[in-house]
């Protein structure tokens, strides 16, 4: 077999081996009890428990004990948005049977008008910034002809990555009946005073940057954003933007949500530069990321593109501003920064997990060294 052969083989079989590990991740997921938030009563089909219809992220057994956990404890966590909505892709509280780490951190929490937002990681559980725009989605496909450069790129730690992704959740809470579009694609990253000299060492040419003054944090900069969609719509995958209803520009992605709607963006941001290759080490140096929403027009009919600066002019922009714990992100990359990636990736995606990308990417390692002495030996 012809070594760029044998390369590309050795990468299909072990993204295929990260898929079926999603796959086991979901039906371990599916099979994840749930409990009355009130008396511990488990679910079972014949009783199905009732989510609380503002946040879905308790659940309860019957009325009664709705009526009583609402009062005691609940009304104020549900106001002050203490737990995202129960949802698989989004877990984080469900670890994985051996890890220490539940799937999805939450590095921020923004609350404004009855809206929240929760930030989480999208990138690639080996901590690295991606390489190429989309991680595995932007893979070349199968039967493209690839470049030494490409190749490169798809070597873990070969290259220097330079793509942040963020997962990020919001939620419409709004005690009134008031639909909220939240605007994905103008989701922004902003870096902290420190961060923002650095960001600005690796800017690409072309790149438009946003700066903006805060009197706490002075001039910093807006990450340039890469890409941004919609992945999930309360809970459910969203293949599709334009298929889903809620979805009311998919171009701008741009969501309708009603009072207990919640969804799911995934958005990119240019973000290495020197000395920067790691997630951890651009969270380090993120202030916060801010979500816009609006008041829905069921009779407007032009992009969002228009109606949100519109709505800025009028005043009428929801902001959500979730700013980084740097704490949670200190805690969740502990292990990378004290024991190295593979006990990162034990701890919170499974022993499996590490063995498997390890020695893929020592064959990955290995089959570009040939390559490259081959280059040389034919010189």
């Amino acid at each position: 077999m012809p070594p760029i052969d044998e390369f590309m083989a050795t990468s299909n079989v072990g993204i295929d081996a990260i898929r079926q590990g999603l796959k086991e991740k979901r039906a371990f997921t599916k099979d994840a009890k749930l409990f009355c938030s009130r008396c511990n009563k488990q679910e079972t089909s014949a009783r199905p428990l009732q989510s609380c219809s503002r946040c879905r992220s308790v659940r309860y057994c019957s009325r009664d004990c709705q009526v009583a956990h609402y009062s005691q404890v609940h009304k104020k966590a549900c106001a002050n948005f203490q737990d995202p909505p129960l949802c698989r892709a989004f877990s984080t509280k469900i670890a994985l049977p051996g890890c220490s780490y539940p799937e999805s951190p939450v590095f921020g929490l923004g609350v404004s008008e009855a809206m929240g937002a929760w930030v989480s990681i999208g990138g690639s559980i080996d901590c690295r910034l991606a390489t190429l725009p989309g991680g595995i989605k932007g893979r070349p496909p199968k039967d493209e002809s690839l470049s030494v450069s490409k190749l490169m790129a798809m070597v873990p730690g070969m290259m220097d990555g330079k793509y942040l992704a963020l997962r990020i959740m919001v939620q419409n809470r709004a005690p009134k009946a008031k639909p909220m579009v939240v605007v994905g694609k103008a989701i922004g990253a902003f870096a902290s005073a420190k961060g923002t000299p650095l960001f600005l060492a690796g800017k690409e040419p072309g790149e438009i940057n946003a700066m903006v003054d805060y009197p706490h944090l002075g001039r910093v900069m807006g990450l340039a954003k890469v890409s941004a969609e919609i992945t999930h719509f309360n809970g459910k995958e969203i293949k599709e933007a334009a298929s889903c209803s809620a979805v009311k520009d998919a171009d701008m992605c741009a969501v309708l949500l009603n009072v207990g709607d919640y969804a799911m963006f995934n958005i990119e941001f240019r973000a290495g530069a020197r000395g920067i290759t790691h997630d951890f080490q651009a969270l380090e140096l993120l202030a916060h990321v801010l979500v816009p929403a609006i008041p829905y027009d069921p009779d407007a009919t032009e992009s969002y593109a228009k109606l949100l600066p519109r709505a800025a002019d009028l005043d009428q922009v929801c902001e959500i501003r979730a700013v980084i714990d740097q704490d949670s992100v200190g805690a969740w990359y502990k292990d990378y920064k004290t024991q190295g990636e593979s006990a990162y990736i034990a701890s919170h995606y499974g022993e499996a997990r590490a063995n498997m990308i390890g020695a893929g990417n020592q064959q990955m390692q290995e089959m570009l060294q040939m390559m490259m002495q081959m280059g040389l030996n034919s010189q």
